[in-house]
């Protein structure tokens, strides 16, 4: 009976100690990261980079969904519609590439903390972009041909 109670009494100090160690770990982590930004937070080069970074963030998102959907216009059955698209991503290419670069002269011109002063944060540009996206994903599903369902494919492979 006592070897069996020591057991216990061992299981439940490991089990706690291993709860106050991952608290403890936890503490010390949050504890160091804090120490680690708050050193960076004083160096003036940290401010540069993440500016440059939030900067960066939306025109190399819209950038790739441009050039992916670019590619897959590729291997579209419909010409006209593949005209207008590649005509539409064309544009849309271009326009970031050249509020990239813009964002990118006002940065280093003015060094503005604030998002408000880059043309890729304005709101009338990030909502044209998000909208022909999906006018021109709405056309190409309009006038591609219509997949068949998983029920009409089973019922096309129960009939062979």
């Amino acid at each position: 009976m006592g070897e069996r109670l020591s057991k216990y009494i061992r299981l439940f100090g490991t089990i706690f100690l291993v709860f106050v160690g991952f608290i403890a770990a936890n503490l010390l982590l949050l504890l160091l990261l804090r120490l680690t930004f708050g050193f960076l937070d004083k160096l003036p080069v940290m401010v540069y980079i993440y500016m440059l970074f939030i900067i960066t963030v939306p025109a190399a998102l819209f950038i790739t969904v441009y050039i992916i959907y670019f590619q897959r216009t590729k291997y579209h059955p419909s010409v006209p519609v593949r005209y207008f698209s590649y005509a539409v991503f064309t544009i849309a290419l271009l326009m970031w590439g050249t509020a990239y670069v813009s964002d990118v002269i006002t940065f280093f011109k003015h060094s503005y903390g604030g998002i408000s002063y880059y043309k890729s944060y304005e709101l009338a540009f990030l909502a044209g972009n998000v909208g022909a996206i999906f006018l021109v994903g709405i056309i190409q599903a309009l006038s591609a041909q219509k997949e068949v369902d998983w029920m009409e494919k089973h019922k096309i492979l129960n009939q062979e």
